[in-house]
């Protein structure tokens, strides 16, 4: 059965699952919105789309007098091991200079919850099953319990049709559908026709100290127009976990989007690219993120577990496109990546992910809102920093991006190559290592791009091409290499 309507499950398993990704190297890590990369469109037209945000290939203003970089980037090169094909746009954001910012975490308040609910909710009440009404069937309905049973009588009777004992996948003690289903049974028996519901407080909370993390976190169901819709805000950002969100997700598309869509489901997808992007927009300003704009988006899928696929198979519930959102400085964007910023080196390092916005839009509308780590941003300078030629950047990218990947791959026999397709300048947070109360927004290139790797012993090889996979940044100011796993 589709494992709908646990979605606290699925953003607890997000948090953990962010974590077990992040204690590994960086070098493969995935990906998370104001309005600047520039990707070829799909789905829509086939005509390349140009975000909202002040940013242009090299060839105008004073960031780009500053850096001199040309309008593309080719190069090719690398060694027995790794090898390097350049042909790539080179984004340069207008403006003046980049300055100096100071960024901490913040947490959620209850402004923020109030604006987000009567943009997205209409300011409807929050509310949950009475578990305590309802507790004979714990918490389900006649019809859920049925929908249930007859699931589990049509798997029982394939596996006995194909002359297999009907045993249920991930058990461990044998147990059978016939032992699943006569315990859904005795739940009937009790069950209600209908769900009984009690309103429960909207109240954004934080304690600093808070032993119970429910304490500090908020979650419950609200009904817009006949669509029940699931919110989620964890508020504990403690000096050992500096990771919270805020989520609202609508039910029947479920809460798992994920990056990356076949080309099937694209077209199968519904979606006017045009309307949901103007559809962000005005909802992020509406909102009140009047200092963020979309700074990258992409077709996502939305998928469940199948409990009866004893080879644990996915079903895709939904395809979604989705914005991401970045915090403007002064005109110009942070840049938006895949990376969340969850790497840990050793066992004291403590998790400070960065700051993303993120809107969800199906062919049927709003399907999902995620907003996590929330800034507080310093101006601490109003001097403009210096930014290296890009010329330098090159010459340090050349001979980086070659070195980070030998070492990262010294005990395999894997050969690695990238196809680099677009540069671009932006802003980044950078922490110093074992800093996780404060910050600095850093000018940095990012090289995004293809990378694949071909092992022997494998017939086809592994490809990471999402738009928004940055194989290599380097800081503008130094030339220094930035690991955007580690934020440092």
């Amino acid at each position: 059965m589709r494992r709908k309507n646990l979605l606290l499950l699925f953003a607890l398993a997000s948090a953990l699952s962010l974590l077990a990704t992040g204690c590994q190297n960086s070098a493969q890590t995935e990906e998370e919105i104001v309005l600047p990369k520039q990707e070829e469109e799909t789905g829509d037209g086939g005509e390349a789309l140009q975000t909202e945000g002040e940013e242009q290939a090299a060839g105008g203003g004073a960031i780009a007098d500053q850096v001199q970089a040309p309008e593309r980037f080719n190069w090719e090169g690398g060694s027995e091991q790794v090898s390097v094909k350049a042909d790539a746009l080179v984004v340069v954001p207008e403006g003046e200079g980049f300055q100096s910012y100071k960024v901490t975490g913040r947490v959620f308040n209850q402004e923020d919850y109030d604006r987000v609910s009567q943009v997205l909710l209409q300011g409807e009440a929050l509310w949950e099953r009475d578990m305590e009404a309802m507790g004979a069937s714990n918490g389900w309905t006649a019809g859920e319990i049925e929908e249930r049973i007859e699931l589990y009588r049509k798997k029982k009777a394939e596996l006995e049709a194909a002359g297999k004992k009907p045993l249920v996948p991930g058990y461990e003690k044998g147990e059978t559908y016939d032992d699943l289903i006569a315990e859904w049974e005795a739940f009937k028996e009790n069950a209600p026709e209908e769900v009984t519901v009690r309103e429960i407080p909207a109240e954004v909370t934080y304690i600093g100290d808070a032993q119970d993390r429910a304490e500090n976190y908020l979650t419950g169901w609200v009904t817009v127009d006949g669509e029940n819709y699931f919110v989620s805000l964890d508020n504990n950002f403690r000096d050992d976990w500096k990771y919270i969100f805020f989520s609202v997700y609508n039910d029947e598309e479920n809460s798992n989007f994920s990056f990356g869509a076949s080309e099937a489901d694209i077209q199968s997808a519904g979606i006017s690219v045009e309307e949901a992007r103007q559809k962000a927009m005005e909802d992020a300003a509406a909102m009140g993120f009047t200092d963020m704009a979309i700074d990258g988006e992409e077709y996502l899928t939305s998928f469940s577990f199948d409990e009866t696929s004893e080879s644990g198979e996915t079903v895709v519930d939904a395809v979604g496109y989705g914005f991401h959102f970045t915090r403007m400085l002064d005109g110009i964007p942070v840049t938006y990546t895949h990376e969340a910023g969850g790497t840990l080196e050793g066992k004291d390092d403590v998790p400070w992910v960065y700051e993303d916005l993120s809107l969800v839009y199906t062919k049927n509308g709003f399907a999902s809102f995620n907003w996590r780590n929330p800034y507080e941003v310093e101006k601490t300078s109003e001097e403009y920093v210096f930014l290296l030629p890009f010329s330098e950047i090159q010459n340090v990218f050349q001979e980086m991006i070659v070195k980070k990947y030998e070492d990262f791959f010294a005990e395999s026999d894997v050969k690695v190559e990238f196809e680099i397709d677009e540069v671009r300048l932006g802003y980044m947070r950078v922490r110093e290592k074992g800093n996780s109360e404060e910050a600095q927004m850093v000018p940095v290139w990012d090289f995004f791009g293809k990378q694949t790797l071909r092992y022997p012993d494998m017939g086809e090889p592994y490809i990471s091409d999402g738009h928004y996979e940055s194989w290599l940044t380097v800081n503008a100011l130094d030339g220094t290499i930035i690991d955007r796993g580690l934020g440092y």
